[in-house]
């Protein structure tokens, strides 16, 4: 059965551009980590690949090893570069061009930011800040991705000169997580009466999307909807981001599955926290069904392909 619905959803290979992989036995965590993940080896991803169906995928780089990417590297090696890109995570201050040099020619094709660091998770100006000094270290990598993750849709409009000025100006492609965490309905405030459009950074994202100046992973549907499994809430918002602009949104499972985003204390942090228990297969059976044939193969093979795989 497993077997006739991988072919249904990917009957041409897939891409699946943010997952993990965590095994502290072998890397040890960072000691100002913000979350301590129990392990998720390579060879417990490899079995999802081929529970699931998918043929590609991007290792996110896991925040919890700090901007030491020594494991990044070697999950890289572990799975197969051919068919395996990777979003590092780096120290604007210290990591060196040779640094990023070697990263690429391992197959890394971006960065991610960690506003952790920054102290930015709820400070626009500490994330403009994050922004341009992330921006600054890459410019010399034409073509890198920049992955950016945050709480509050609602500081697009005022991220978006930081966004079209020093981002995009440079070539550099920058790409957001998990539904640049716009909510479906079972997640919307009451005052929005169950219309996402009327949500705060709704129109702000999709103006960025569909102007290209952003692409966006419909990834971890858990951390914007209550509906789970099959999360049918987050249709329209689904359909939203695809027709403004259906080259610039992508699939991501975030395997293997952490928890929401949010500031933990440092007691909080050093103490093991499971993963949420997702159907994977129910989830990407919804989302397939919401999209026809072209814009499937767009989201699923040629966007992360134009992305990662050069």
């Amino acid at each position: 059965m497993n077997q006739i619905v991988q072919s249904t959803i990917f009957p041409h290979g897939g891409w699946d551009v943010h997952h993990h992989v965590f095994d502290p036995s072998k890397f040890s965590y960072s000691a100002d980590r913000h979350l301590t993940p129990p392990p998720a080896t390579t060879e417990q991803f490899l079995d999802f690949k081929r529970q699931v169906g998918i043929t590609h995928s991007v290792l996110t780089h896991g925040l919890s090893y700090g901007s030491d990417c020594s494991s990044l590297l070697a999950f890289l090696l572990e799975l197969g570069r051919t068919n395996t890109k990777g979003i590092s995570v780096i120290d604007p201050d210290e990591t060196s061009d040779a640094t990023i040099s070697q990263m690429h020619a391992a197959g890394v094709r971006g960065i991610r930011v960690n506003l952790y660091k920054y102290g930015a998770m709820h400070d626009l100006e500490r994330q403009k800040i994050a922004l341009r000094e992330h921006a600054r270290r890459i410019t010399n990598f034409p073509g890198w991705t920049m992955a950016f993750t945050h709480v509050h849709p609602e500081f697009w409009g005022e991220l978006r000169p930081v966004v079209e000025q020093e981002i995009a100006a440079k070539k550099i492609r920058l790409v957001t997580d998990h539904f640049a965490l716009l909510k479906g309905a079972s997640m919307l405030p009451e005052v929005c009466n169950g219309d996402i459009a009327k949500q705060e950074g709704f129109n702000e994202i999709i103006s960025l999307v569909r102007d290209g100046l952003l692409w966006v992973k419909l990834s971890a549907p858990y951390r914007v909807s209550e509906h789970g499994p099959a999360y049918t809430d987050l249709k329209p918002l689904v359909r939203a981001l695809v027709e403004a602009n259906p080259r610039r949104v992508l699939y991501g499972s975030d395997w293997p599955h952490t928890p929401r985003m949010r500031v933990r204390s440092h007691e909080e942090a050093m103490k093991e926290t499971p993963y949420l228990e997702i159907d994977d297969l129910a989830w990407l059976r919804s989302l397939r069904s919401w999209l026809s044939e072209e814009e499937w193969e767009l989201i699923v093979l040629q966007n992360p392909k134009e992305l990662y795989d050069w």
